[in-house]
Parts: C-alpha cells; sequence; structure tokens
C-alpha cells in the first residue's frame, strides 16, 4: 500500500500535467479520479496497519474488519468522483474546451495508463496471495483507472483527428458513468465481508481440508460456518465422535484435527468445535458443503 501510495501520487502528477498542457475536459476527468487513488491509497495503507494487530480484550476477534471498511471508503470515493466527473463533462458540452498541444498530452497520459497497469496488476495479485480485501479492492480500482485513462486518450485522439470538441466531454462523461458502476461493485463487495455474507469458496477450502483427515476418527461435519476477518478465518462448526470415547481422547483427537485442518487448508483458522455423539452405524465419510453446513440438526 506504501508503493501504492506512491505510484499513486506520481501518476496524478503525469495526469496534472497532461491536462495543463491540453485543457480537454476527459483527461481532467481522469486526473479528478486519480486523486481518489491517491487518498483511497493513503487509507488503505492506515487500514493494512490496524489489520495486522492481533486480538486484544476490546477486539476479541482481531481488526481484520477494518480492511472491508476500507474498501468501502474507497468505493464512495470513487462514485464520488464518478458522479463529480459526470457534473463537469455535462457543464462542458455548451462550450467545449479548445484542445491543445494533443500529442504531448497523450504520450504523457499514455505513461500514467502503463504506470497503473503495472501497479494495478502487482496489487491484484499481492491481494490474492495474501486474501486481503484492501490490496484487492485497490488493485481493481487501479487497473479501472486504465481503462479510463484509455479513454481519454482515444477522446483526445479523435478530436485531433475529426476536430469535433465536443466529443471530449462526451467520453468524460462517459468515463464517468463507469467509474460510478465500479464504486457500486466494490461497496456492494465490502458490504458482503462487513455482513459476513456465505463465501462458497472459503467454504469448499474447509470442508476440503477436514474430509483430508478422516483417519482421526471425527467425522459428519455439519452446521458449519466461517468467516474471515482480515489475516484469520473463524470456523464454528460440529463434528461426530464415536459416543465410548473418553473426554480426554476426544479433546486429543479435536486438537489434532485442528493442526491438520490448518496445515491442509494453508489458512489461519480459529475454531469453536462441538462435539455430538455419532450416531449408531456411523461411518467417518467425505462431507459435501451442502451437507456441512446445513447438517441433521439444522433439518
Amino acid at each position: 500500500m506504501f508503493v501504492s501510495l506512491l505510484a499513486g501520487t506520481v501518476i496524478f502528477l503525469l495526469k496534472i500535467l497532461a491536462w495543463w498542457r491540453t485543457g480537454s475536459t476527459a483527461i481532467l476527468s481522469d486526473a479528478l479520479e486519480s486523486i481518489v487513488n491517491v487518498v483511497a491509497a493513503g487509507f488503505a495503507l492506515f487500514a493494512v496497519h490496524v489489520a495486522e494487530r492481533p486480538a486484544d480484550e476490546d477486539h476479541p476477534y482481531g481488526h481484520g474488519k477494518v480492511e472491508h471498511l476500507s474498501a468501502a471508503f474507497e468505493g464512495g470515493l470513487i462514485g464520488f468522483a464518478g458522479i463529480a466527473i459526470v457534473v463537469t463533462s455535462v457543464r462542458s458540452l455548451s462550450a467545449p474546451p479548445a484542445l491543445k498541444e494533443m500529442d504531448v498530452g497523450m504520450v504523457v497520459t499514455g505513461l500514467a495508463a502503463a504506470g497503473n497497469l503495472v501497479l494495478g496488476g502487482w496489487l491484484v495479485r499481492r491481494g490474492k496471495k495474501l486474501e486481503s480485501p484492501t490490496l484487492l479492492a485497490d488493485g481493481h480500482h487501479v487497473l479501472t483507472d486504465v481503462w479510463t485513462t484509455v479513454g481519454a486518450i482515444v477522446a483526445v485522439f479523435v478530436v485531433r483527428v475529426t476536430r469535433v470538441a465536443i466529443i471530449d466531454p462526451i467520453v468524460a462523461a462517459l468515463l464517468g458513468l463507469w467509474l460510478t458502476f465500479t464504486a457500486i461493485k466494490l461497496v456492494r463487495r465490502a458490504a458482503d465481508g462487513l455482513m459476513d455474507r456465505e463465501d462458497p469458496a472459503l467454504l469448499e477450502r474447509v470442508v476440503a481440508a477436514f474430509n483430508a483427515e478422516s483417519s482421526l476418527g471425527l467425522g459428519g461435519l455439519h452446521r458449519l460456518r466461517a468467516i474471515r476477518a482480515g489475516d484469520f478465518v473463524h470456523v464454528d462448526a460440529h463434528v461426530y465422535a464415536p459416543g465410548d470415547w473418553s473426554l480426554a481422547q476426544t479433546h486429543d483427537a479435536l486438537s489434532a484435527l485442528e493442526v491438520a485442518v490448518r496445515a491442509h487448508s494453508g489458512l489461519a483458522l480459529e475454531f469453536v468445535l462441538h462435539v455430538d455423539p455419532a450416531p449408531e452405524g456411523f461411518v467417518v465419510a467425505p462431507v459435501t458443503v451442502a451437507a456441512a453446513t446445513h447438517g441433521p440438526r439444522d433439518q
């Protein structure tokens, strides 16, 4: 995020230079959106710093939810920028700006687009590897910025060829609408995280890891729930254990299961496991996500 903040600032300055040299509304709109990149990266840097703090008495589940808050904040800023761009562009339709030094503007803006392409791709890869909502949101935002920049370049090029100045604010308005649509998607995704919406891919990983450890004698995973908070995933589930096991034997098997599932899933898991006595004739066998999340006691 520190790299994103520095790179975003440099790219924003490039776009301002391109707007100053050309007077293009489309390039100005793209530059205004880059202000959002800088502000959002600064807030995201703070969010990542907070999210890595360990759990404490006031936050027993850690501080990871702040990452979703950061993503929602970024989405809100993008939406505000999109609306502002549309308003500015509509006002310019009646008096389109006379563009100048268009070749210089296209080259400088092209450099900014290339920088965002590299930065956005890197942020998305790191976000997927670290499973960070903040990095993913910022990376996708930066990649979206590439398309708005390309749109601005195309607008300037078309004006240069056709000498029809009104094309510039029209393209700027379309870019603003695109940004607003992107903002809605980001905010919706962040809201899902804050409200603990079920994550099918996460449940698949947990169930697959559980099925890989059938030799421990525990089975019948059901009433499974899993939520992500920063680096940690909190798992709440019921499992069957043989009815003739002692308390100590069951405890040891559960502890071994937790260690094995963590290792197999590659996730930083925290468990709350409830033990049910296995029904007569029960045989340890693989379970599906549907069976794990809607066990017999839920029916």
